[in-house]
């Protein structure tokens, strides 16, 4: 076995106490942060949680999260079967860092750390593909480096595991980015110590308002919100007439029965045929490149019946003028009440 470099912490894993020793370090989480390779948080974020200055975001609903939760000991217990070792899931500080911390998935009984990923099926299927060059073996290489950092160890160990089936990756120590994590997680925590702002990526990071930016963002923020709520309530009384309304269209539509056009008292309804969408996926999938124009038609959902509804500027129909069609509409204004209030 070779010589340890690190002390065991004794915690609980997602404890309260746990929360806080992690915040008090730089943990492997935050090593690929630090090296600016992390898609996820920047520094400046990172900084804000260790500050206090923001509340890290809880991920525990997310369902991928609660996947590689729910899976880890599944994926631990066919490491341990695979190698015939058994991994401990332990909280490690570097002796010679004591900045540097880790909470392992697993340490072997060598003394290698082996970090547990359980994947969503595309991220398995790129680690598959891809190996080395995939997407998550890059984000997570800076992690296991970390952890070599704290424990001292010479190897690794990154791995993959989704339904019953492992990928396992060895990762030597990259002295280089060793350094470079110590570099940078010492520079990085002073400026938590001295609460000093890292610089904000513009793309990523929230703006906040400072200076005299405060007061100028307040006054327009609520008016704003004044004419947001006056807008919501006047979109609300605007859905409601319009539910109002479609009774009455209802109506005329059933009075027109087979008819397709009809123009009387100010309304104008015509009715239209729509052709149904045609579904070109499953044409894709059955026909391939031997698609022919009447092709078209045996994937084509059912043609759809609709409507034109216009409010014309005169209550008679256009065209029309026998008088007894008329009669009725010689009393009707072609101004409304309105029943708005």
């Amino acid at each position: 076995m070779q010589e340890r470099a690190m002390k065991i912490v004794n915690l609980s894993q997602r404890s309260e106490q746990w929360l806080e020793w992690r915040k008090g370090g730089i943990t492997a989480t935050d090593a690929c942060i630090l090296l600016n390779r992390s898609p996820y948080k920047t520094e400046w974020r990172l900084w804000a949680e260790k500050t206090g200055y923001a509340r890290e975001v809880d991920l525990s609903l997310n369902p991928l999260v609660r996947q590689g939760v729910e899976n880890e000991d599944k994926a631990r217990r066919a490491f341990e079967e695979k190698y015939n070792d058994i991994l401990l899931p332990v909280c490690v500080e570097s002796v010679q860092y004591p900045l540097f911390r880790a909470s392992l998935d697993g340490l072997r009984g060598n003394g290698e750390p082996a970090e547990l990923k359980c994947p969503s099926e595309t991220v398995w299927n790129d680690v598959c593909s891809e190996l080395k060059n995939s997407k998550a073996y890059q984000l997570y290489y800076p992690q296991v480096q970390h952890q070599l950092l704290v424990t001292g160890a010479k190897q690794g160990w990154l791995v993959f595991y989704r339904n019953g089936q492992l990928k396992e990756f060895v990762i030597t120590r990259d002295e280089p980015m060793i350094k470079e994590i110590v570099a940078k997680g010492t520079i990085f925590w002073k400026r938590v110590t001295e609460r000093k702002e890292p610089e904000k990526d513009p793309k990523r990071d929230l703006f906040i308002p400072q200076g005299k930016e405060v007061n100028e963002w307040i006054y327009e923020a609520e008016q704003y919100r004044l004419y947001d709520a006056e807008i919501k309530q006047l979109e609300d009384r605007l859905q409601a007439l319009k539910d109002k309304r479609q009774p009455h269209l209802d109506k005329m539509k059933s009075l027109m029965g087979e008819y397709f056009h009809a123009d009387y008292c100010g309304v104008m309804i015509t009715k239209y045929k729509a052709a149904g969408r045609v579904n070109y996926q499953k044409l894709l999938e059955e026909k391939g490149s031997n698609i022919k124009p009447e092709d078209l038609n045996s994937y084509r959902e059912e043609t759809s019946e609709r409507y034109r509804v216009t409010v014309t500027g005169s209550v008679n129909p256009r065209y029309i003028q026998d008088e007894e069609v008329l009669a009725p509409l010689n009393d009707v204004s072609l101004e409304v009440e309105s029943a708005y209030f």
